[in-house]
Parts: C-alpha cells; sequence; structure tokens
C-alpha cells in the first residue's frame, strides 16, 4: 500500500486542505534479514505517521512543533493534534526586550482547516514569559502566535473563510456552511466578528472623486450616510446618521477630495462646504430631473383640464380652395378623358421645365408626335362642357368657400354664378374630405365644453415622457400646441432645462434659462428656478461633468438589500461591515 498526500491551499478561503489518497499496488515481496524482526502496522496508524511527517515541515514555518509523543486521537469525528512552541527567545510587547524565562505553560486550544473530512483541534503548549526588564511596567506576557491573534480560538485562515462566508450571506446560512466545512461556529459568534469589524470605517486613501447619498435604516426615523469612490465602485465609508458632524470630520481627514456629487440636499451642500470650500460639489441630474417634475407634471395636468373658449370651424384660404377646386375639375369624366387630361398637364409641366418634345417624349415613353399635339392644344378643346362651366365659377366657389362655407347646399345659396347643383358637389369633393374630419373635432370639443364635461384626461408619464424626449405618440399631447399654448411654454421651459445639464449642443446658458423660468406665469416653474439659483454652482458643475450619483444610487440598493438580508436586527455595525468588505 503507497500512501501519497498532497497539501492545497485555497486562496478565496485562506484554508488549507489535507488530502491523502490510498492506492493498491502489488510489489515484490521482499524476505526479511535474519535476526530482524518485522513490526506490522495498521493502515490508519501509516496515515497518520505519513501525515505527522508532512504537517511537521508545515508547522515548522509557523514556528511550532509536534509533539510525536502524543498520538493522534479521534474524538467526535474531530482529529487532535498535539504541539508546541519552538524557540527560546521572546520579546517583550511593551518595552520590547528579549527573555528566555518561563512562568509558565498554558495549553491553548485552536480550531485548525479540515483535514480528511475531520474536524482538526490543534493542542497548543503555549509559552507564558516572564519580562526581565525591572523598568517595564508588565511583568508576563503570552508569547505571541505567527497564525492566530490573542485569545483567539481559530486560526488566521479559519477567521479568514469565516469572514468570507459571514459577509456574503446572513449569519445562520454562513453557519451551517462553516459546519459542512469542519469548521463549528455559532450564529452568534458569526455576527459578533461583523460586529467588530464594522465598528469603525477603515482609514483609506480615496481617488478624490467621491460621492454621498443616504438610506433609510427606519424609513422616517433613522437614515444612514454612505460615500463611495467613483474610480473604484466601491463604498469607503458608512455612517450612523445622514446629518451630522462624523461626516464633516472624515472630508477633513480626507484633504486629497476634490469633487462631491449628491442630491439636491441644501444640508449636504452646507455640510461639504464647512469641510472644505475647495471641494467641487455637483449635482445629481436624476435628482434635478425628479424635482422638476415634481413642480411641474401635475401643475400641467391641471392646465389641460381646465376649460377653454370655444373653437372655431377651420376653412381653407381663397388660393387654397382654388387648387382644391381645380384638381376636382380636372378628375371629372370617365377613365378615358381623365387620363387625356393628365397627360396635357404632365406635358405642360416637363416643357415649362425647359424639356424639349424629343425629351419629354423620351420620358413620359410616348411618340414625339404624340407629346407635339398635346403641346399645341387649347386646354378648352380637351376640356367637357362641365369642366368648362365649372372652370368659369371656380373662382367664385373659392371666394364663398373662404368665407366660411363647405356644404354644398349652403355655397349653392351664396353663389351667384350659375351652375349644376352635381358640377357644384364634384367641385367640392376634396375640400370635404379634408375639412370634414376636422370640423368634426372642433363640433365635439364645443359640445363637450357647452355641456359642462372636461377635456379628455393626460397621464402624468405621458406629460413627462414628453417633457423628457421631446415626442410622443400620443394624439392628446400632438395638438397642445393648438389648445393650450401656455402649456407649451411651461413644457418649452422644462425641455430647455433638460437639454442645459445633459450638456447638449444650442443649449441655453444657466442666466438665459433662469431669466426665462423667472418670468414664467406658473409658479411652481418660477419657485423651481429660485431653488436652482439658490444651488447655482452645483447645477453648473453638473452641465460640465460627466460625474452623477448613479453609482450611489446603486449601493443604497445594495444597503437595502443587506438590510432585507438580516431582517433588520444586526445593528448598523454588521450593515456598515457588509456594506465596505463583502465582494
Amino acid at each position: 500500500m503507497i500512501v501519497s498526500t498532497l497539501i492545497m491551499y485555497n486562496k478565496s478561503c485562506r484554508c488549507s486542505y489535507f488530502l491523502v489518497s490510498l492506492c493498491v499496488k502489488k510489489e515484490k515481496k521482499t524476505l526479511p534479514s535474519a535476526g530482524h524482526k518485522v513490526i506490522k502496522k495498521s493502515g490508519l496508524q501509516q496515515v497518520a505517521d505519513h501525515i505527522k511527517s508532512l504537517i511537521s515541515e508545515k508547522c515548522h514555518n509557523l514556528g511550532i512543533v509536534l509533539d510525536y509523543s502524543e498520538e493522534l486521537l479521534q474524538r467526535g469525528g474531530s482529529l487532535t493534534l498535539h504541539a508546541h512552541t519552538k524557540g527560546k527567545w521572546t520579546k517583550c510587547p511593551d518595552c520590547g526586550r528579549r527573555t528566555k524565562t518561563v512562568h509558565s505553560y498554558v495549553p491553548r486550544k485552536l480550531q485548525c482547516t479540515e483535514l480528511l473530512g475531520h474536524n482538526v483541534v490543534l493542542i497548543l503548549k503555549s509559552r507564558h514569559m516572564r519580562c526581565c526588564n525591572p523598568e517595564c511596567e508588565r511583568r508576563i506576557f503570552a508569547e505571541p502566535l505567527q497564525f492566530a491573534r490573542p485569545y483567539a480560538r481559530h486560526t488566521d485562515r479559519v477567521e479568514g473563510e469565516i469572514r468570507h462566508e459571514a459577509l456574503g450571506q446572513t449569519a445562520r446560512k454562513a453557519s451551517r456552511t462553516l459546519s459542512r466545512h469542519g469548521i463549528r461556529i455559532s450564529t452568534s459568534s458569526v455576527t459578533r466578528r461583523l460586529r467588530r469589524l464594522g465598528k469603525e470605517n477603515p482609514v483609506v486613501r480615496t481617488s478624490g472623486y467621491v460621492g454621498l447619498d443616504d438610506f433609510a435604516k427606519k424609513k422616517g426615523h433613522r437614515y444612514m450616510c454612505v460615500i463611495a469612490d467613483h474610480y473604484t465602485r466601491r463604498p469607503i465609508a458608512v455612517f450612523d446618521s445622514r446629518y451630522g458632524h462624523e461626516i464633516t470630520d472624515w472630508l477633513k481627514a480626507h484633504p486629497e477630495i476634490k469633487t462631491v456629487t449628491r442630491d439636491g440636499s441644501q444640508v449636504y451642500g452646507s455640510i461639504i462646504s464647512e469641510a472644505s470650500g475647495q471641494i467641487v460639489q455637483v449635482s445629481d441630474r436624476f435628482h434635478l430631473m425628479q424635482a422638476l417634475k415634481k413642480n411641474v407634471v401635475e401643475p400641467i395636468k391641471t392646465m389641460l383640464g381646465q376649460k377653454k373658449e370655444l373653437r372655431q370651424y377651420p376653412y381653407p384660404s381663397e388660393d387654397e380652395a382654388y387648387r382644391y377646386i381645380m384638381k376636382d375639375i380636372y378628375e371629372m369624366g370617365d377613365a378615358r378623358h381623365r387620363d387625356r387630361v393628365r397627360f396635357y398637364y404632365e406635358v405642360r409641366r416637363l416643357k415649362d421645365e425647359g424639356n424639349g418634345i424629343a425629351e419629354t417624349a423620351r420620358i413620359l415613353g410616348v411618340k414625339a408626335q404624340k407629346v407635339y399635339s398635346a403641346a399645341n392644344t387649347d386646354i378648352s378643346r380637351i376640356l367637357s362642357a362641365e369642366q368648362k362651366c365649372a372652370v368659369k365659377a371656380a373662382r367664385d366657389i373659392a371666394r364663398v368657400v373662404s368665407s366660411g362655407v363647405i356644404t354644398g347646399s349652403a355655397v349653392m345659396k351664396r353663389l351667384k354664378v350659375s351652375i349644376a347643383p352635381r358640377t357644384l358637389c364634384r367641385c367640392l369633393k376634396s375640400i370635404t374630405e379634408h375639412y370634414k374630419p376636422l370640423r368634426d373635432e372642433v363640433r365635439k370639443h364645443n359640445k363637450t365644453l357647452k355641456e359642462g364635461g372636461k377635456t379628455p384626461k393626460v397621464k402624468a408619464d405621458t406629460i413627462w415622457h414628453y417633457i423628457v424626449h421631446g415626442k410622443t405618440g400620443s394624439r392628446k399631447l400632438q395638438k397642445i400646441h393648438e389648445t393650450h399654448p401656455e402649456v407649451n411654454h411651461v413644457m418649452k421651459i422644462c425641455m430647455d432645462f433638460r437639454k442645459m445639464i445633459h450638456g447638449e449642443e444650442n443649449a441655453q446658458t444657466m442666466d438665459e434659462w433662469l431669466k426665462e423660468a423667472e418670468a414664467c406665469p406658473l409658479k411652481e416653474i418660477r419657485g423651481f428656478a429660485k431653488y436652482i439659483r439658490k444651488d447655482r454652482n452645483a447645477v453648473e458643475q453638473t452641465c460640465r461633468t460627466a460625474f452623477n450619483n448613479g453609482l450611489l444610487e446603486g449601493t443604497v440598493n445594495k444597503a437595502k438589500a443587506f438590510k432585507r438580508n438580516m431582517f433588520n436586527k444586526a445593528g448598523p455595525a454588521v450593515l456598515r461591515a457588509k456594506l465596505l468588505y463583502a465582494d
């Protein structure tokens, strides 16, 4: 039987795993020499001895030595190893003087890494030394260890694995996961380690560009503040309150900070200014747009829901009506006649563009003789008698229509020239088709107002989408320009503000926008402009820089997830540890 032992080191959980594989191989039997007594060892004992030899070499680098006099014990699923520290001299932690005087020996029990599916317990014979310096106040001190902290019951590698599991999940789940790895630890112990880890903010050096935001520990009662680095994209400090001297002191302790992004809170602005007047403050675009939405959308809805004056029916001008009438006149007659008229006017159009007979014939795909005949023919010879009568009355019909009459019977009453009713109806065909839907809409609108009803409601999201993107598929908003000019003015101010803070081309300057907003008749817009003027420096930096508080919004969502995962019971220290040290 050949025993092969492999030692693996897991960097993620900082633990060592000893893997032992057993394999059977046929070997030639050799006879013992004369007088030699063969002592057979059991398979378990052979494995134990081999492990001891490997572990002893590893422990030598850690400053401890295995006791071969003690056996490898297996009790309750655990393997127990006995060891003692090596070396004679030890430095006093207070005065630094070396000493080799031993006061006493104290056994120290440490939980180590997993070995062969068992929990490994290291019983270390630790020394308590006596300081020989008469001027030193410390008389007795414990010998320090390279692989464990004072008073610890686990090695540093085991503590690293406990920390890794505790930061990624709840204390109860971490305890269960560690127990499957051979590490026994209670839920309260896991929580206590996190609380100790998150007791204070770590001392770090930032890149100089940070963001600041708050989140609710208990909504409406307690709030916490988090600071994150824009370049490392990790939180670097968490405070128990959102408004306090702790934030100011922290900013003063980091003079390398150049830029701070924040929301529109004036309190944060005063805190940052109190810490240092050289810090550039950047107001977040998202919060600015949300403040604009809060002040504008509902007033616009109110304005859209108000009663408006009765609208007038639309009528074409005289020239426009004449064009519609002539188009209908040329469409009279059968198909053959209409084709002849269209060909005549197509030839006239191409001739007016400067094309010759041959070129026109080539474009139309006909013979040159046909083009020549159409070009030298009078239009009166092509039109029918009905069309000639309609052409004579076309201008008079257009004049009557432009005065506010569209229906055939009403036009016939006001028309001074004689024309057949059938012909008149044919002349008014295009005008009726174009203006009838518009007249129906005006009639419906006026009827609604007369009955005391309200205009159709428009959703707040539809209005906001129109303000942000400048386009919409809603028919209601498409007609704002015609029905609500005051609303159109307010929306223009909002769109100009969006373009300005996003740094788009042809955007207004801050002075131009403030002048226009302060002159707006809507009081909510004037109030918003007053708010922007108070925080003008931060808003101007928003227009110039690409930094925003989006990173902080993601960090806040992460904090809320941790809070829900902890059932809001572990306290701010545990929450701080998870935010600052979790992957």
